[in-house]
């Protein structure tokens, strides 16, 4: 089939989604999606393992990821047993403020209770109960082992009708065979490797644009048994990179049953070494207590290291013409440096979305795919202010840079927000809502936050250069609150 009209019939009756990808930007879209499709299919390239466990199709799932507020909220919506069951699986609920010890720009966070909460798991794990939570819907049928290889559109070339695909045969040496099927809406969560500028251009539309903010990061991770007792009373501690010469970070997360995630990571081609010697060398030049606090547990993996770390938007919004009935999603339209953890949770806030774009139609489909395309850069911009903002000081001097003057604006009062950001409350508060996307980036340019930004960078540049205890080998680490 040359991909340019539909030959197969429909698979089922009634509407029909179609969801490439069964990753977590997938198994979202395809709940948000169920309660409004009589079948929604999920096709997914790699064989899934029957219980939690890495799989080629997710690089960097070994890694830290961070699930922000507003992502454990609408998780909590879209599967109401996904709480209890992460309990269960030994996962802590986290306060995102006082169980979180971070160094922003040489300054102590201040840690108080907070109403910001969240859980703190591996992302296999996390993928394999969503999965299987999505799977007990009757209305959803996954199909593993399959290739997305281009589009299916009507004889008009406007709609999208279905995706061509090759089926890899389970005991048949690799072989593989073509097929099809058609659908009513087509969604490709696919991720990073996204081949939709291809299927695209095959249809004969235009290839995206596309925004690159990139800080030449690396990232190491090996993953420990945690000490007993526990050293200090935080669940999170994170030392930050800090303009202009400090380019090395690390980051001790806590996960389900008792284990941490230690992380660092080097921007601008100051990559973290995956031998063991190597990486105990770079965790201490983050700050020198860092080995002798982990030296504490007990190493359970080797050392993991990933450099895919840009941040990539791809404007599907500025196309001068849209295919009818194909969304785009997730990682496959705005990826993110994962240092920041903010891709688990767009993909919520994208999924969510969607479901009420098509709640809010009807029973009319027409429109709807360039309706959600030309909303979705709205739904990210605030993570993408906050990553590309953080990213932006670190790129090579070669690389393109967003070059409107709001753009420059924005990574101009940025910088200096995060240079304060510990020095005030209300700019610490602000700061928290817009990073856990519980509000919008705009909210950060109020008029009265925006004196104090201004005031505090002042007083910054006239006081100590670190706010709050540093650390010492004997945690708990003292904290003190400013105002």
């Amino acid at each position: 089939m040359n991909g340019n009209q539909q030959d197969s019939s429909k698979a089922g009756a009634g509407r029909q989604a179609l969801v490439i990808g069964a990753s977590i930007s997938g198994i979202l879209a395809a709940r948000a999606l169920c309660d409004h499709f009589d079948e929604v299919i999920l096709v997914e390239r790699d064989q899934l393992p029957q219980s939690p466990a890495s799989r080629p199709g997710v690089p960097q799932d070994r890694q830290v990821h961070v699930l922000l507020m507003r992502g454990a909220q609408i998780m909590a919506r879209l599967f109401p047993d996904l709480e209890g069951e992460l309990r269960a699986a030994g996962v802590p609920q986290l306060d995102l403020v006082q169980d979180t010890r971070a160094k922003i720009r040489g300054h102590w966070m201040p840690r108080y209770p907070s109403a910001y909460k969240s859980f703190a798991c591996s992302r296999i794990l996390l993928e394999d109960k969503l999965r299987r939570q999505l799977l007990r819907q009757p209305k959803v049928r996954l199909l593993s082992g399959a290739t997305v290889t281009g589009l299916m559109t009507d004889p008009a070339g406007v709609r999208v009708s279905g995706v061509t695909l090759k089926w890899r045969q389970p005991e048949g040496g690799g072989e593989t065979r073509p097929g099809s099927l058609a659908a009513d809406l087509v969604v490709d969560a696919s991720g990073r490797s996204s081949r939709a500028p291809d299927w695209l251009a095959a249809i004969g539309y235009e290839r995206p644009a596309e925004t690159v903010v990139d800080a030449h990061a690396g990232y190491a991770g090996r993953r420990y048994r945690l000490p007993m007792p526990r050293p200090g009373d935080w669940r999170v501690l994170a030392i930050g990179a800090e303009p202009p010469d400090k380019t090395r970070q690390a980051l001790i997360y806590e996960e389900e049953n008792d284990v941490w995630m230690v992380m660092v990571a080097g921007l601008k081609h100051d990559y973290p070494p995956t031998d063991e010697a190597g990486f105990n060398a770079f965790l201490g030049t983050v700050d020198p207590v860092l080995p002798a606090l982990v030296a504490q547990a007990s190493p359970i993996s080797g050392v993991i290291g990933y450099r895919r770390t840009e941040n990539r938007m791809r404007h599907y919004e500025q196309l001068s013409r849209w295919p009818d009935r194909l969304v785009i999603l997730g990682d496959a339209v705005c990826g993110f440096n994962p240092v920041y953890g903010q891709g688990m949770s767009v993909a919520a806030l994208e999924a969510e979305s969607l479901g009420h774009m098509v709640a809010g139609a009807g029973q009319s489909l027409d429109g709807l795919a360039w309706r959600f395309q030309r909303a979705l850069p709205r739904l990210v911009e605030p993570a993408w202010l906050l990553a590309t903002g953080a990213d932006y000081p670190w790129q090579d001097e070669a690389d393109d840079r967003p070059g409107s003057v709001a753009t420059r604006f924005s990574h101009w009062y940025l910088d200096r927000l995060l240079n304060v950001v510990a020095l005030s409350r209300p700019v610490q508060n602000a700061f928290v809502e817009v990073q856990h996307l519980l509000r919008p980036a705009s909210s950060l340019f109020r008029p009265g936050l925006f004196v104090r930004v201004l005031w505090y960078g002042r007083r910054a540049r006239r006081r100590a250069p670190a706010v709050g205890e540093p650390l010492t080998p004997d945690f708990p680490l003292p904290d003190r609150s400013v105002s």
